[in-house]
């Protein structure tokens, strides 16, 4: 999978680090789209087919958790990092079950986040592989 291909999706509501994020992403030699809410991601899904989603989870409206739920029901489910600045009990917890591959705690590292992204296209892939036999 070459990085110009590989589509991340950004859905953070705090326009600053949506924008961190995109260039932290194009450093990486991906391609982000960026959405400012969980609304406005899931209304795009299916033109944008990304490959990872950098999920924020506490935002207005829909917050990670509910993106998760509703990624799940329409058995859509990217690749999704949940990332967030305020770690709480269970919370890490909570959008594994619902279906997140990684959560990461803000702020992020461009080592962190490339490692995160690395992790779980690999583990996409082995899924698809094993499928494929």
């Amino acid at each position: 999978m070459s990085g110009q291909q590989t589509i991340i999706a950004i859905v953070d509501d705090d326009e600053l680090v949506r924008r961190a994020l995109c260039r932290l992403v194009l450093s990486l030699s991906f391609t982000p789209v960026a959405f400012a809410s969980g609304e406005s991601f899931l209304k795009a899904l299916d033109q944008t087919s990304p490959s990872c989603v950098l999920l924020d989870f506490h935002m207005p409206s829909l917050n990670g958790l509910d993106v998760l739920h509703e990624l799940r029901a329409r058995q859509s489910m990217p690749a999704v990092i949940v990332i967030t600045g305020a770690d709480e009990d269970g919370l890490r917890e909570s959008c594994m079950r619902a279906g997140a591959a990684g959560f990461l705690n803000k702020p992020l590292s461009r080592d962190t986040l490339s490692s995160a992204i690395a992790a779980v296209q690999e583990d996409r892939n082995a899924r698809s592989s094993r499928r494929q036999e």
